[in-house]
C-alpha cells in the first residue's frame, strides 16, 4: 500500500486502504476535533480527541503515540489510536509481563526477556499496540459503519510499517498486539487479523448494567437477594469510621504523590505493568473533565487508605485507575466497598453502564456485572518466538470462576 510524507500543521503520513485514504499523525491536535469525534460514538470516552490529549500531554512512563483518521471521498468515517510502549523504559518499573493475556509472561522466560528487551544495552524495545493498555475493552478503533471499522482494521499493517520506518537504529519492536474487540466487532476483525496474530485467551470484562428504576444505592440493596443484601451490608459495616469523598481539583493536586503510592500497590499486584499512570494523567483528566472525572479518596482519620476514579456520561461509566493499602483491606473490606462505591456513583450519575474491567471476575459477579468476551491478538516480531508461543498460548485461559448472580428472581 503506497506510502507518502505529506506537510500539515503536524507531519503526517498518507495511507491508501482501498477506498479509504488515512492519515496517521503523532499528534491528535492535527485534526479538527469534529472531524474526529464525528467518527466515534458517546459510549467511546476514551477515544475521544480530549481524551487522548490527556494521553498525549500526561508524560506516561514509556509511552509515544500514535492517531489514525479513515476518510472516504473526503468524509470522515473511521479512526484508530496506536499505543508504542518502549519496554526498555525504567519508568515502567518492569517489562513484558501479560499473564492478565492468557499466561504471556510464563511463555515468555527471564532470558527470552532478556534476549527480546536488552535492559542496560542502550537499545530501546517496543510493543505497538492497536488500543489502549490502560483500560479493558475496545478503546483502539471506532467508525460510523462495518465497512470503514474493517477499513480500520486492515490499516493495522501499514500503519506498522510506517512506524517500523520511522524509528531510530536502536529502535526495535518486538510484539504487536490488537486489544479489545467484543463480538460484534470481532466478527469483522477475525478474518484479517487471525492470518497473522495468534489470539490470547484473555478474561472477560466485566459490565453493571444501571436499573434505570435505581434512584439511589438503596434501591439497588433492596433489588438483591437477602442472601447478598446481608453480605452487602456485612462488607460495609467494616467501613465504620473510614469516610468517603470525593477531591476536588485542588486536593487531587495535593494528594498526587498519596494517588501514586496507592495505585503503585495494586500496579505491583497487578499481571500487566505495561503503562504506569503518571501525577500529570490525573491531573490532566480532572481539568479537562471537571466533575465527569471523579476521585473519592477513603480516609482513615487523615490518611487517605484508597481512592477510586471513574470517567463517565450518561452512557458509560468506566471505573479506572485505584488505588489501595493493602495492609489495611481485609479489615476495611476496601475492594469490596470499592466496587459498592462505584456502583453508587453509577447510580447518582444516571450510566447506564459500569464498566469493571478486567481481574476479580468472581467478586464482580457477586455485586451483579455480568462477563463479556473481549477478543485480543498478539504476535511477536520474531518467528521463531510465535512458533514456541503459540500452541502453549492457546491452551491457556482464565482461571476458573463461579459467576453469582445476586438479585431476586423475577
Amino acid at each position: 500500500m503506497p506510502l507518502r510524507k505529506i506537510k500539515n500543521t503536524v507531519d503526517a503520513l498518507h495511507l491508501v486502504i482501498g477506498e479509504y485514504d488515512g492519515e496517521l499523525r503523532d499528534s491528535v491536535s492535527g485534526f479538527a476535533q469534529s472531524d474526529w469525534d464525528s467518527c466515534i460514538s458517546k459510549e467511546k470516552l476514551f477515544l475521544t480527541r480530549d481524551y487522548l490529549s490527556v494521553c498525549e500531554k500526561s508524560n506516561l512512563p514509556g509511552l509515544s503515540n500514535r492517531f489514525l483518521l479513515l476518510r472516504k471521498n473526503g468524509a470522515p468515517c473511521a479512526i484508530a489510536y496506536f499505543q508504542l510502549i518502549n519496554l526498555s523504559d525504567a519508568g515502567l518499573g518492569g517489562i513484558l509481563n501479560l499473564d492478565e493475556y492468557g499466561g504471556l509472561a510464563g511463555t515468555v522466560s527471564g532470558k527470552i526477556n532478556k534476549l527480546l528487551f536488552h535492559p542496560g544495552s542502550g537499545n530501546s524495545s517496543l510493543l505497538l499496540v492497536c488500543g489502549n493498555l490502560l483500560i479493558s475493552g475496545n478503546h483502539g478503533i471506532s467508525a460510523i459503519d462495518d465497512a470503514s471499522f474493517l477499513a480500520a482494521v486492515k490499516s493495522i499493517t501499514p500503519v506498522k510499517k510506517a512506524i517500523e520506518q520511522s524509528l531510530a537504529r536502536t529502535e526495535k519492536i518486538v510484539g504487536f498486539m490488537v486489544k479489545d474487540f467484543y463480538e460484534d466487532e470481532d466478527k469483522i476483525a477475525a478474518p484479517v487479523l487471525s492470518k497473522d496474530y495468534f489470539m490470547l485467551n484473555t478474561d472477560p470484562e466485566m459490565v453493571f448494567e444501571v436499573n434505570p428504576e435505581w434512584n439511589n444505592f438503596e434501591d439497588y440493596l433492596a433489588a438483591l437477594s437477602s442472601k447478598y443484601r446481608v453480605r452487602t451490608k456485612g462488607a460495609m459495616a467494616k467501613m465504620e469510621g473510614i469516610a468517603i469523598r470525593e477531591l476536588s481539583f485542588d486536593e487531587v493536586k495535593h494528594s498526587l504523590n498519596d494517588l501514586y503510592i496507592l495505585n503503585d500497590n495494586v500496579i505491583r499486584k497487578a499481571p500487566v505493568k505495561l503503562i504506569r499512570p503518571s501525577a500529570e494523567y490525573f491531573i490532566q483528566l480532572k481539568e479537562i473533565y471537571g466533575d465527569h472525572f471523579r476521585i473519592k479518596g477513603f480516609f482513615r482519620e487523615k490518611t487517605m487508605i484508597a481512592f477510586t476514579s471513574s470517567l463517565w456520561n450518561e452512557h458509560h461509566m468506566e471505573a479506572h485507575c485505584i488505588g489501595i493499602d493493602y495492609n489495611l483491606n481485609s479489615q476495611y473490606s476496601i475492594y469490596q466497598n470499592i466496587l459498592y462505591s462505584y456502583i453508587n456513583d453509577a447510580i447518582e450519575c444516571k450510566s447506564k453502564r459500569l464498566y469493571f474491567g478486567r481481574t476479580a471476575l468472581e467478586i464482580k459477579s457477586t455485586t451483579g456485572a455480568k462477563p463479556y468476551h473481549l477478543a485480543c491478538y498478539f504476535r511477536f516480531a520474531n518467528r521463531m518466538l510465535n512458533l514456541l508461543a503459540k500452541p502453549m498460548i492457546s491452551s491457556t485461559g482464565p482461571g476458573d470462576w463461579i459467576p453469582r448472580d445476586p438479585f431476586k428472581s423475577k
